[in-house]
């Protein structure tokens, strides 16, 4: 019988586990894997996860690292980033509200609009392609940037050769603020592509616009290597 696999990259607090669970039925047979490379998120992660929030995840099935998937094992800088209270209002739904109050509460036992401007964003791309993020007055209402930090990575294409076969039925959830443009790329050369079967990416061409052409270039490619590709972000 074929292994069942959940990668889910970016995994920030789980609530994007907890919807794509329901849609692809994800019970305690799947082997789950998640990366997120923000420490202050991936605590929180951990919480959400010894309390019960998610009771199909168990210590049996369930491999999480504090690390950002990447192109190598090097480690790559990452810009941590608040939230105003702007964002926090008028953006976010009464779920994401919910974990981030708990989160905030065991963390520093304040309420949580005293804490929107801990960490609990970021990313790589912030970083590293910070000359080509849209910048506008609009966004400042919505982050708040913090200092940028050097995180630990894994070779996310390299790990999945290395890990898993073609007989694997593997899902793929991306959602890493822009370096799945160095990611996807490297595993369609590599063809790590070819062992993914779904995949659900959230594209930032919204906030790196000179990627917009390269998004349509990669779902053409995606589409090809029959990969299954879902809404996402």
């Amino acid at each position: 019988m074929a292994r069942r696999i959940f990668i889910d990259c970016g995994t920030h607090l789980g609530m994007g586990f907890s919807k794509l669970a329901e849609t692809l039925n994800i019970d305690h047979n799947w082997e789950i894997y998640g990366f997120e490379a923000n420490p202050y998120v991936f605590d929180g992660y951990v919480k959400n996860i010894e309390s019960g929030k998610y009771p199909i995840l168990s210590d049996k099935n369930i491999n999480l690292e504090n690390k950002a998937v990447w192109i190598s094992d090097e480690g790559i800088e990452f810009s941590l980033r608040g939230i105003t209270k702007h964002h926090y209002d008028t953006c976010y739904g009464d779920d994401w509200k919910n974990d981030l109050a708990t989160m905030v509460g065991e963390h520093n036992g304040l309420e949580v609009e005293e804490s929107l401007d801990i960490p609990w964003d970021g990313g790589s791309c912030a970083a590293k392609f910070k000359d080509k993020i849209k910048d506008t007055p609009e966004r400042d209402e919505l982050y708040k940037w913090h200092e940028t930090i050097k995180v630990e990575s894994i070779n996310l294409s390299q790990w999945i050769l290395d890990n898993f076969s073609k007989d694997d039925y593997i899902v793929l959830k991306m959602d890493i603020e822009g370096s799945e443009y160095e990611i996807l790329p490297k595993m369609i050369e590599d063809g790590s592509i070819n062992y993914i079967n779904a995949a659900f990416i959230e594209w930032h061409d919204w906030v790196m616009p000179d990627y917009f052409n390269t998004t349509s270039g990669l779902v053409n490619s995606l589409r090809q290597a029959n990969v299954q590709l879902g809404g996402w972000g």
